[in-house]
């Protein structure tokens, strides 16, 4: 078994590995060698102007020349859904399954190298530091990477944040009816990086807005020809005093109904693990629960 370290600017040559390793789990798509590279040096960190990160590294655990896990750390100060964390990062880190040594071993050179730069505290798998390309662009651990989620928990890692993911593959819709005349709907196209646009849904009362939905082209996040007829519902919002009058249900699907005229087929959303009012409305809407994904955090 050897551990090295490798500068991320070389970290195309880990491609292989990522593809392999996580061809099974939920929104896994191929990368290309360009994708992989780019999503680890730049990150989320455009949309994330409060990251100030630096000392990154790469390490890889090998076993008879072949890479057979890696892990991407830095130090600094990030934020997160408007929190702020300091100390040090794990973005990603993976290992083949059934090689629990390899996933030991470069778990514990991560934090030797992070606690050699005076961290006391280590945040692992975080929404505003993640790659674009890994789960959505949400970056969290899926429990479906098991091995992976069962050696942190092992190692003392503490989940601090959880979100639920569900989809609604091969939906279907019908025009839906608004439930208040007196309310306007607006909609909005919205370029991205997509084959299709993403779609902005605003309620407006007297001029004012009272409730949108967000949704977004899973191309946002990747290259594949297999992402493009995937959309992904970033944000629902209803104001309070509008809530029970089931415009929050027509908005949804309002958007299913735009998404469907272009050419969308299947659906995404998710929800914090402890939002179980909106756990229960997207699963009687007809969502099902794909992966829970969570970041974690441990203190030295």
């Amino acid at each position: 078994m050897k551990i090295d370290y490798i500068d991320v600017s070389e970290s195309r040559d880990l491609v292989h590995v990522y593809n392999e390793q996580l061809k099974d789990f939920p929104y896994f798509y191929p990368v290309s060698s360009e994708e992989f590279e780019d999503g680890v040096i730049n990150r989320n960190n455009p949309s994330n102007p409060h990251a100030d990160i630096h000392s990154e590294k790469i390490i890889i655990g090998e076993q008879d020349s072949r890479i057979l896990g890696f892990a991407h750390v830095s130090i600094g100060e990030i934020e997160n859904f408007g929190h702020k964390k300091n100390g040090g990062f794990i973005h990603f880190l993976t290992y083949q399954v059934g090689n629990r040594p390899i996933g030991q071993a470069i778990l514990e050179e991560c934090e030797k190298y992070l606690k050699g730069l005076g961290v006391n505290q280590v945040w692992a798998f975080w929404n505003a530091s993640n790659y674009r390309f890994y789960h959505l662009g949400f970056g969290y651990l899926s429990d479906k990477m098991g091995h992976v989620l069962g050696l942190f928990r092992m190692n003392k890692y503490e989940i601090d944040i959880g979100e639920i993911f569900m989809s609604y593959p091969e939906y279907r819709i019908n025009e839906p009816a608004l439930p208040d005349d007196q309310i306007e709907i607006v909609v909005t196209k919205i370029a991205g990086r997509g084959l299709m646009p993403n779609r902005h849904v605003q309620a407006i009362r007297n001029g004012e807005e009272i409730g949108e939905c967000l949704s977004v082209s899973v191309g946002e996040f990747y290259l594949a020809d297999e992402a493009q007829k995937w959309f992904f519902t970033k944000w629902l919002g209803i104001e309070e005093k509008e809530q029970g009058k089931k415009l929050g249900h027509y908005l949804l699907q309002r958007t299913f109904w735009e998404m469907r005229k272009i050419g969308y087929r299947n659906a995404v959303i998710s929800t914090n693990v402890k939002n179980y009012r909106a756990q229960l409305f997207y699963t009687n809407f007809g969502y099902q629960v794909v992966d829970t994904a969570y970041g974690l955090v441990k203190n030295f």
